[in-house]
């Protein structure tokens, strides 16, 4: 699923996925509050394995629906699932609704190795 399709889904107005790439997600635009946003990511780990929150540690991705779209097809093409634009279904980090991959985001070796 796209990323425009996975924000229609989430706000549930189907609408939302024929809006320009140039709309803003936030303020001025379609004023996705927190929860909504938090929901849109979980459910964009889900469909495609892209952890923004952790990879987007300022959430500049969230500026558009066109700036979001971009970061994750980015991201999808370094694991190495899909093409840039896309969009598209799960790449290799895991199955859907397991986070994505947790062993990019785990890091307990090095803090085992740091300790001992």
């Amino acid at each position: 699923m796209s990323v425009p399709g996975i924000l229609a889904a989430v706000v549930g107005d189907p609408a939302v996925a024929g809006l320009p790439r140039d709309t803003p997600l936030l303020s001025g635009g379609l004023g996705l509050d927190s929860v909504t946003v938090v929901r849109l990511l979980a459910e964009i780990r889900t469909a495609t394995g892209v952890d923004v929150a952790d990879l987007d540690l300022d959430l500049d991705a969230l500026a558009t629906i066109g700036t979001l779209t971009d970061f994750v097809a980015a991201h999808r093409e370094q694991r190495g699932g899909g093409k840039p634009g896309d969009g598209g279904e799960q790449g290799d980090g895991g199955e859907p609704g397991d986070g994505g991959g947790g062993e990019q985001r785990g890091g307990g070796e090095q803090a085992a190795d740091a300790q001992g």
